[in-house]
């Protein structure tokens, strides 16, 4: 897929995962079309992948060039004087419609940014001359200091061109919190503009121009929601990861950034961190000195940096929050409720019973305000009801508050966070163990990954090895040298989603890519019906990559139907049973 919006992840092989959230978003954009999705708001805490997501979907939206015209804007975390903000909204608006329409993505770069009389000109070159209007109102409003007006005309610019012209267009704001907060009526900045999001009332009701808006503080942006704009919006909260993608997510970021992990350490780093990627992520590219994340010692020791040390990525993000929230309710108080909810992590506990366990002297309403602050700055969690709260439920942000604040409350020595992560490893340890007698094999439980690790590394230098181990190889073929080694997945602009487990790109054309099927199950043999799916699945991959010369191969550690075997032999797909794949050599 060809990549219009450069996206913040940097390389787009790392973005992992979130098929779940993809498949959904994507036919809620498609369904657009016909007039059915409503404004939504994509909530989750920062860097948990929300912006990765909206910028992909943006791509996919640009390539699959399928009637919606898809509209992304960033509102930084910085003030901006009104009128700057809203030339800059507009300005970005036009050009990514202008690069659609055009379908010129030179329209995209950020310089062009800057001049409403050049956007015009461009528009005209473009045969676009329906814009020339809306952006003559934009110049009178500016001209004037008209602001009032000039926000209403460009925040309903994508809906008044969108139904001027017939069209669809999704509109993609990340980070909508700030919308209040960051933008001011004056140039010296002390007026801030605290009604801008209340604008959206009607706009956000619009069928053919629909919002998906995000927020990373998630506690701030519904109170903005609820108060300025309520049910004007649906919730989806961007969760945790599922195992297998948070696996996947790992491997790809130990090989991406050149950080080995065991198969014992990639398990305990998937269950720390909860399938968080913003965890994983830390964890593997941690600034800590001595990083040794192929050892429980050097993981533990990772973690205690990355949670105590004011370096570390996680404690420094999670600080943000706090020192945010504690700016409005900074006291001792605040700090012992926040602890005290840390006690109760499998419950939810009602305000009288805060106020009666920890002996507050302060009324229900004033412990209501202070709690309901928490909240805002996601310091808590809102209970089912407006009087019952509860703490963060995670394996790690609890021992960053207490790593800061415990000892000032009461008597407690920092190591003991060390201690704690030691003990759940120690206990996640014999899972894993578990986990390998159930399987037969430690080798069984992350076969895919070592299979990749195979080729990546040793397939090459051990070819008599490894084409012994396979049957039904060409003649001819050779384990070679390859520019991409990983799982594939078919790009959502497709009509048809699809992945194969292996996809091995040879670097010679003269040479064999492989793609690849993997099953590491216990006991259910690989059947015919199954290596059926995979020759389409393989054919789908060739045609989409434009490989002339591949081979299937399929893995199955529970070996293969009789009918499989011969229907393998039959259509030349190279199988495999042999424990030797997924043992290093």
């Amino acid at each position: 897929m060809e990549y219009a919006l450069e996206e913040r992840i940097g390389n787009p092989d790392l973005f992992t995962g979130r098929n779940e959230e993809m498949t959904y978003f994507l036919k809620w954009i498609n369904d657009i079309k016909e007039r059915k999705s409503q404004s939504t708001a994509l909530l989750a805490r920062r860097k948990t992948g929300k912006t990765a997501i909206l910028e992909r979907l943006f791509n996919i939206t640009f390539f699959k060039n399928d009637g919606v015209i898809p509209f992304y804007y960033e509102i930084k975390e910085n003030e901006m004087w009104v009128g700057d903000f809203c030339q800059d909204f507009f300005l970005t608006f036009l050009y990514q419609y202008i690069a659609f329409k055009s379908r010129k993505t030179n329209y995209l770069d950020r310089d062009k940014r800057n001049s409403l009389k050049e956007a015009k000109q461009a528009a005209i070159n473009e045969g676009l001359d329906h814009l020339t209007g809306v952006i003559e109102n934009v110049e009178y409003s500016l001209r004037y200091k008209r602001v009032d007006m000039l926000w209403n005309t460009v925040r309903e610019a994508p809906k008044t061109i969108a139904k001027s012209q017939g069209e669809f267009i999704v509109q993609m704001i990340d980070e909508f919190q700030f919308l209040n907060a960051m933008i001011f009526r004056d140039k010296d900045m002390k007026i801030p503009a605290k009604d801008l999001a209340g604008g959206y009332l009607s706009s956000a009701e619009s069928k053919i121009a629909p919002l998906l808006i995000s927020g990373s503080w998630v506690g701030w942006l519904m109170s903005e929601l609820n108060s300025m704009l309520p049910n004007r919006f649906k919730y989806e909260y961007l969760e945790n990861m599922p195992q297998d993608e948070a696996l996947e997510m790992l491997y790809k970021y130990s090989r991406f950034f050149e950080v080995p992990v065991t198969e014992e350490t990639a398990y305990l780093i998937i269950k720390i961190s909860e399938g968080s990627p913003f965890y994983t992520s830390s964890i593997l590219r941690s600034r800590y000195k001595h990083k040794d994340l192929t050892s429980v010692k050097g993981l533990t020791d990772t973690l205690d940096f990355e949670t105590l040390d004011n370096r570390g990525n996680i404690k420094s993000t999670w600080m943000e929050y706090v020192n945010t929230a504690f700016s409005k309710v900074n006291d001792r108080n605040a700090k012992r409720i926040v602890l005290h909810l840390f006690k109760y992590k499998d419950r939810e506990l009602t305000r009288k019973e805060i106020l009666d366990q920890l002996k507050l002297e302060m009324t229900d309403e004033e412990l209501e305000k202070k709690l309901e602050a928490l909240v805002k700055g996601d310091i808590i969690n809102q209970g089912q009801t407006h009087f019952d709260f509860r703490c963060v439920r995670d394996n790690i942000f609890d021992k960053v508050f207490r790593g800061v604040y415990q000892k000032e409350i009461e008597h407690f020595d920092v190591k003991d966070i060390g201690r704690e992560y030691a003990k759940s490893f120690e206990k996640l340890k014999r899972q894993y163990r578990r986990l390998q007698g159930k399987y037969h094999s430690q080798k069984g439980y992350f076969a895919e990954y070592l299979i990749l690790d195979q080729l990546t590394y040793r397939a090459g230098k051990n070819n008599a090895l490894f084409t012994a181990v396979t049957r039904y190889l060409p003649g001819d073929f050779n384990f070679c040298e390859y520019s991409r080694v990983w799982r594939y997945d078919s790009s959502p602009e497709y009509s048809r989603n699809f992945s194969v487990d292996i996809f091995a790109r040879a670097v010679r054309a003269e040479d064999y890519s492989i793609i690849g099927e993997v099953k590491s199950r216990e006991v259910k043999k690989f059947s015919k019906e199954e290596a059926v799916t995979f020759e389409r699945k393989f054919a789908e991959v060739r045609k989409h990559e434009n490989i002339e010369r591949a081979v299937g191969f399929i893995y199955s550690r529970c070996g293969f139907t009789a009918d499989a075997e011969e229907y393998c032999k039959e259509k030349g797909i190279a199988c495999s049973d042999d424990e030797r794949w997924i043992n290093f050599c």
